[in-house]
């Protein structure tokens, strides 16, 4: 009897539709990335993605719903950052736990920040403008403020518990980082006011080292 084929088949099938899908969703994401960039949210039309990313609009719709699903895909890459970016910055956490001191932790934790603002940052100032017309930018602003919160409290609470001075708690700290390391605060200093990504990354450190950290109990 001669053996079925069909699992396999349907197998490769479904694995190779997977990958059509997500390349197609990869290049409506870069097309609108750099309309988004160049010409704003309110500025750039789907069938404008649709034509640099050599789709069809009705694709965009389906795979993405429509214009501010794009949005939120720019965003998500941005922070997904290139392949393999996301367990290197992993790994990188990982090893800035295993520092002896929390002024080294600080310091490297800082550096990872710094290095995911510089993809992130130019997005977010997209959807700060999206935002004075469009409720779902509003919401989508909101959506990143709390996940980066939560994110950052989480990393204060192992990085510098025992080595925040006197009355600053784990939520203090998180709150601090979080409002310096902004994509809001680099966009100012990075481009409106013109500083180097060094120059922020060594005042941001210097400001959090001198507020988060008790000389008397860091070691």
């Amino acid at each position: 009897m001669a053996r079925s084929v069909k699992g396999p088949r349907r197998t490769y099938r479904s694995r190779v539709r997977t990958e059509q899908m997500q390349n197609t969703r990869r290049q409506a994401i870069d097309a609108a990335r750099r309309l988004f960039l160049e010409r704003g949210y309110a500025g750039t039309t789907i069938a404008a993605v649709a034509e640099q990313a050599e789709i069809s609009p009705e694709t965009i719709y389906t795979s993405l719903k429509g214009k501010s699903g794009l949005l939120e895909g720019v965003i998500d890459a941005a922070i997904m950052g290139p392949e393999g970016a996301v367990i290197e910055q992993q790994q990188w956490l990982e090893s800035v736990g295993c520092l002896p001191t929390p002024r080294e932790r600080l310091r490297g934790w800082v550096e990872a920040s710094c290095r995911t603002l510089a993809r992130t940052s130019p997005i977010h100032a997209v959807i700060r403008a999206a935002a004075d017309r469009e409720d779902f930018a509003v919401v989508l602003r909101e959506r990143l403020l709390q996940r980066r919160l939560a994110q950052v409290t989480a990393l204060a609470a192992d990085y510098l518990y025992g080595a925040l001075p006197p009355g600053v708690t784990v939520e203090d700290a998180g709150h601090r980082y979080a409002a310096l390391l902004s994509p809001e605060m680099y966009h100012l200093c990075t481009v409106e006011l013109a500083w180097t990504p060094q120059r922020f990354q060594t005042w941001v450190t210097q400001l959090l080292e001198s507020d988060l950290l008790d000389d008397d109990r860091e070691h």
